[in-house]
């Protein structure tokens, strides 16, 4: 590979990893400002309140969002999650998720 190619692959490689960090951080930030209703339920960071399961921070994303998908359609039982998810977007579980795995 030459020099000129190894250079511009190198660009392009920045400008992909600086894009999708991007996303990520919003997604990030956009799950933050939704969780401040999970707090009362859920600790301030996630981190529980004493409830049994009420601890979501480090959950897998797989797990939070189908939990979350699970009490939107009413799947899975609780009526304040019920309600709570019934009013989320599937891109505000996604965000959500995103945030407490990275707690």
């Amino acid at each position: 590979m030459n020099k000129r190619r190894l250079y511009l692959s190198l660009i392009s490689m920045s400008f992909i990893l600086l894009i999708s960090s991007g996303v990520y951080a919003a997604d990030v930030e956009a799950g933050r400002v939704s969780a401040t209703q999970c707090a009362v339920c859920h600790g301030a960071e996630g981190e529980g309140n004493g409830i049994p399961e009420s601890k979501i921070a480090g959950m897998d994303i797989d797990t939070f969002k189908k939990h979350l998908f699970d009490f939107k359609s009413g799947s899975r039982k609780n009526f304040m999650m019920e309600r709570f998810a019934k009013r989320l977007s599937d891109q505000d579980i996604e965000n959500l998720a995103v945030y407490f795995a990275a707690k």
